[in-house]
């Protein structure tokens, strides 16, 4: 899904091959992979004064979580898919929050809140690919 900003297509053909033969998970996992290096390299170029960098390193990370946003099933995925709605829909007014006041602390709140989402959408594209989904009782053998 694109929402027609712009296209920056690094990879050629082979990361729209890429794109294009990944699980719905692993996409997510890829999607939330980005965001977390926009977020961090945002981080970064606020500490060094590069504003224009900034705007540019925040204004991808918010086109990614626009695009989780809008890659939401509400049928399918009921209320979680409404919970996440918020959260992508809090994301991207603290993303627009820190643009305009250059605020770290808050920037570095954003990746510790998305890190352990990264980290559970990993987890979940794994299992899902090997079929090896854990139950409560499978910990406890």
């Amino acid at each position: 899904m694109t929402y027609g900003r712009r296209s920056t297509d690094r990879g050629g053909p082979y990361r729209s091959n890429d794109v294009l033969t990944r699980t719905p998970g692993a996409l997510v996992v890829m999607l939330y992979h980005r965001l977390l290096v926009e977020l961090r390299r945002a981080d970064h170029q606020i500490s060094a004064g590069d504003f224009e960098g900034k705007a540019a390193s925040l204004e991808r990370a918010s086109d990614i979580v626009f695009e989780l946003l809008g890659s939401l099933n509400h049928e399918a995925g009921g209320e979680l898919a409404g919970r996440l709605s918020a959260l992508y829909t809090y994301f991207i007014r603290e993303i627009q929050e820190v643009n305009r006041s250059l605020d770290r602390a808050r920037l570095a709140h954003l990746v510790e809140v998305i890190g352990p989402l990264h980290a559970s959408w990993s987890q979940a594209a794994a299992a899902t690919v090997t079929g090896a989904v854990p139950t409560p009782d499978a910990e406890t053998r």
